[in-house]
């Protein structure tokens, strides 16, 4: 699936139903770092878990933008996509190396929807 974040078109898959767990991959590879890791684990739960991956920018099948400069823009984009995917909910999050530094931008900025951090 496709968002358009401002002029960035973000992909991403959710798998699943019921909480929602927002997935922050690491700097260079995509979305498939986490799914491959993690997809295992849901597989052998009981409890339902909406898992939501996504490409951040400039990485796997979402493209670069001259405006994204930095991590507080990188961060803006993931906040923006939360927006507009999850709005107003409450959330879990996963992320994994630089997806795990954006994680803690997320808690900031988004800390009364944030339920946990992995």
């Amino acid at each position: 699936m496709e968002i358009t974040i401002q002029d960035l078109p973000v992909y991403y898959e959710i798998i699943g139903t019921g909480r929602p767990i927002l997935m922050i991959h690491g700097w260079s590879p995509d979305h498939r770092l986490m799914k491959g890791c993690l997809e295992p684990v849901f597989q052998s739960l009981e409890t339902d878990w909406q898992r939501i991956y996504f490409d951040l920018p400039g990485m796997g099948k979402t493209p670069g933008r001259p405006w994204i400069t930095g991590s507080d823009a990188m961060l803006q984009v993931v906040l923006e996509f939360i927006d507009a995917i999850i709005p107003g909910q409450h959330f879990l999050l996963a992320g994994e190396s630089y997806g795990g530094y954006l994680a803690r931008g997320v808690i900031k900025a988004r800390s009364s929807q944030v339920d946990g951090l992995l």
